[in-house]
């Protein structure tokens, strides 16, 4: 079996839309609820986010378990819309039940890293025009300066978004999320705002040096981007993807410097956001403590032929080798060497920043059909993914580069935007017709991993 250092943390992820459901406190809308009331035909068997995994009710049970398999830490998020339902007043009893769960995770000798926007935009904020408004801006700078002064001496790692750019590209470039537009111009403008926010966070976060122990970070979904063949117009598509999805953002997130080709891109077309020249000087101070990657699958960037292009992405498609494994419920490449280059990368390009895998997990459909004569799924298929992937974060340790944890996605089933619960990822089967928890072979295996670490 693999082994890592006893200080490399082996962890698991979730977040509060995807858990909590309505839950025990007041609860503003997000634009998950927005959706489910527009669309509820469109969520896998009409399930919503008012229910989910019920973590509220179930949090104690959910952490003891999870102690019980060795988990050294848990990387979830605030929500937003819980602590300020109305958008304006602080709910005392969401403040409470955000420390009890912190005490319980400590309790259960967990590290609780903590993520301060996980896709779910409060309504009102989306209504106001999401990143593009400076009061909502201003509004998550008032959150986040009572999160890091309320919880920091019981959170080490903090984090401002997860996977910043996929509600932004779903809500703005397709139709994954509210608002449903396609408007190159208005991601554009979503993405600047959504990049001022994590400077002006990041930039509080140091002027208020809240508790010294504490870090602050981001968590990005990094989609390995090669070309799909070795022609000219495929490398230069995968560039142009690097640039406005992967690098070109991370690099102004992480490090505040910004990409001279995406300037460049963006020019081309009359793209550039509005902006002004004191955000760009918060935007350049910034410098994160540590990243946390998302990986899931690759991209293989192929030029495709537009005849009006809105900019240079309308030219660049992903294509799939006719040879690749797949992961066939959700349609997605598994390619765990793509984890080695993005440990290089980050090596090479980003200063050997301090990293952790943020989320990598494997969903399948019907998961009953691998349940054994006494009850347990035996997720060999989940085991299988996970060994590859994380024989690719050895590799790459190995090699220097500064990884210094994994959380698979996910600790339990966890409720999923349209797809709810279709595909299960969790370590721990939730039982939705009465929320009982049970663990899955895979949990059996992560403890071994975990003890193993030396």
């Amino acid at each position: 079996m693999l082994k890592f250092s006893k200080d490399f943390q082996i962890g698991a992820a979730i977040s509060a839309i995807q858990t909590e459901g309505a839950g025990l406190t007041k609860k503003g809308d997000t634009i998950f609820e927005m959706q489910y009331k527009k669309k509820k035909a469109e969520f896998f068997e009409g399930i919503g986010p008012n229910i989910t995994s019920d973590f509220m009710r179930n949090y104690k049970t959910d952490l003891k378990m999870l102690s019980e398999i060795k988990l050294t830490s848990l990387r979830t998020s605030f929500s937003w819309a819980r602590l300020y339902p109305d958008g304006k007043n602080l709910d005392n009893e969401a403040v409470k039940y955000y420390h009890n769960y912190l005490d319980e995770c400590i309790k259960n000798n967990i590290i609780p890293h903590m993520c301060l926007f996980h896709f779910d935009m409060p309504a009102w904020a989306s209504e106001l025009g999401g990143w593009s408004s400076e009061v909502v801006i201003e509004s998550f700078i008032k959150y986040a300066d009572f999160i890091f002064s309320e919880y920091g001496a019981k959170v080490k790692y903090f984090t401002t978004f997860n996977e910043p750019l996929n509600p932004i590209v779903g809500g703005f470039l397709g139709d994954g999320f509210e608002p449903y537009v396609n408007d190159p111009r208005l991601a554009i403008q979503q993405a600047y705002g959504m990049i001022l926010a994590h400077a002006k966070v990041v930039e509080i976060f140091r002027e208020k040096n809240y508790h010294k122990d504490s870090k602050i970070g981001i968590v990005f979904d990094w989609n390995y981007t090669y070309p799909f063949s070795e022609s000219e117009n495929d490398k230069y598509s995968a560039k142009i993807f690097d640039a406005y999805i992967n690098k070109g953002p991370l690099k102004i997130l992480a490090q505040g410097v910004i990409d001279d080709f995406l300037v460049d891109s963006l020019k081309k077309y009359q793209m550039l956001p509005k902006y002004t020249k004191s955000e760009i000087e918060i935007i350049k101070k910034v410098k994160v403590d540590f990243l946390g990657i998302n990986y899931y699958f690759p991209k293989r960037a192929a030029y495709v032929e537009c005849n009006n292009p809105r900019f240079e992405m309308d030219n660049v498609t992903q294509k799939i080798p006719a040879d690749a494994i797949m992961n066939v419920h959700r349609g997605w490449e598994i390619y765990p060497q793509a984890l080695y280059d993005i440990g290089l990368a980050l090596k090479n390009e980003f200063q050997n920043i301090p990293w952790y895998i943020g989320e990598c997990g494997m969903g399948v459909q019907n998961e009953d059909l691998y349940r054994d004569k006494n009850g347990m799924i035996n997720d060999d298929y989940r085991i299988d993914f996970l060994e590859k992937h994380l024989e690719q974060i050895k590799r790459v340790i190995d090699m220097g580069s500064n990884c210094f944890g994994f959380h698979v996605w996910a600790a339990i089933d966890c409720w999923s935007f349209r797809n709810a619960y279709k595909n299960r990822y969790g370590l721990i089967e939730v039982n939705l017709k009465n929320q009982e928890r049970r663990f899955k072979k895979s949990a059996y295996w992560y403890k071994k991993l975990i003890e193993n670490r030396s």
